[in-house]
């Protein structure tokens, strides 16, 4: 039998007091096996009748020669029986080396996994995203028939002041592309979007004058800097009841359009985008006519500012066939707030707007109105 690397001290520890813990175990030991253990003695020491019983229930060790794996060589592993006399090595073999740190177990959580996944693709991963947060293609911000919520306070030199109102929005429902949209946008994406502006005549206590309503289907594109959107959408033109009741002899309209839309547009830097698109109408009645032209430039900082925000500006050029490729022009500045987990937009400013009427149901008329005005951007 080999001998004991705590036979040495055996004498230096039997003349220390007991340990709590050594009370313990000798009481458990000797309830178990009717048999007094000598405290400091090895187990590989006593009867072997308990310690057979008692080692039944360890499970294997392992011992590793330390000596080999020092040396830069592979260090050979055994198993080792709880019943064999050598196994303490296989505990002291660690127990005074600085090398060897205490291991720990640490679990890995889904942020971290996340990020290994990003570092691995470098933010270009691809894949199916079902209602994505942001869209590859976002609405004009200057464009009078965008989808989103909004309310303008607008001054008109023949009919006084008007509130414009856009209850809207437009959302992603199903994306195949870059699934990180902290980095990169990127991919094919179908957005739904709806709108209904009304006008508010606030020279007639906010009576309703008249209400265009608007509903469409885009499928966008975007690599880059450069993006694209072939769309649908429906817009009908609606009058108030109140304005009816003022102007009796007005004549009411059923203008509807129902158009294919194609439009892309190039950001010359992150924070500057110029865009145009042309717009069919298979369907049309009311005076409308197939053909329109929408272009523009946008300046909105990319960068996430936090509570401060930044500064913005915006124009829209909007010609129509039906007055003639006339139409009107929309310019817009102030201050805005891009989203810290989203790009959407929050925007104060002004706004002037010169040329025909953004309301369909007055489509001929022509109107400068300039005011101030809040608007959101999904």
């Amino acid at each position: 039998m080999a001998p004991s690397p705590y036979s040495g001290r055996q004498e230096s520890q039997s003349l220390q007091p007991a340990s709590q813990a050594q009370v313990y175990l000798e009481q458990q030991y000797s309830n178990q096996q009717q048999k007094r253990v000598q405290l400091g003695s090895p187990l590989h020491q006593t009867d072997p009748g308990w310690k057979q019983d008692l080692t039944q229930s360890l499970p294997p060790l392992y011992s590793q020669n330390r000596a080999q794996t020092r040396r830069g060589q592979s260090g050979s592993i055994r198993q080792v029986g709880a019943t064999q006399t050598d196994y303490p090595s296989a505990f002291e073999a660690f127990s005074d080396d600085q090398e060897y740190p205490e291991l720990e177990t640490r679990s890995v959580s889904e942020e971290d996994y996340a990020e290994s996944i990003d570092e691995l693709c470098g933010g270009n991963c691809w894949g199916w995203t079902v209602l994505p947060t942001d869209l590859l293609y976002t609405s004009y911000l200057a464009g009078p028939k965008e989808p989103r919520m909004g309310l303008a306070v607008l001054n008109e030199k023949d009919i006084g002041w008007q509130m414009e109102l856009e209850a809207g929005a437009r959302v992603g429902i199903l994306r195949y592309g870059t699934m990180d949209d902290d980095n990169v946008l990127a991919g094919w994406q179908l957005d739904i979007e709806g709108a209904g502006p009304p006008r508010l005549n606030i020279e007639e206590d906010l009576d309703l004058d008249a209400a265009d309503f608007r509903v469409g289907v885009p499928l966008t594109w975007r690599q880059g800097a450069y993006q694209a959107k072939f769309a649908y959408y429906h817009t009908s033109a609606h009058v108030g009841d109140e304005y009816l009741k003022r102007h009796p002899g007005f004549q009411r309209i059923n203008y509807v359009r129902d158009a294919f839309v194609l439009g892309g547009g190039y950001f010359v830097d992150p924070d500057l985008r110029l865009y145009a698109e042309i717009g069919y109408a298979f369907n049309t009645d009311g005076g409308a006519k197939p053909w329109e032209l929408q272009f523009g430039a946008e300046f909105s900082p990319a960068e996430h500012s936090g509570i401060y925000g930044a500064p913005f500006w915006a124009i829209n050029g909007y010609l129509r066939e039906e007055v003639n490729w006339g139409g009107n022009v929309n310019f817009m500045f102030g201050w805005q707030w891009r989203g810290d987990r989203n790009n959407h937009l929050l925007r104060i400013g002004f706004q002037y707007l010169d040329g025909k009427t953004m309301q369909y149901s007055f489509y001929q008329n022509s109107e400068r109105m300039v005011g101030f005005g809040t608007w959101y951007d999904f």
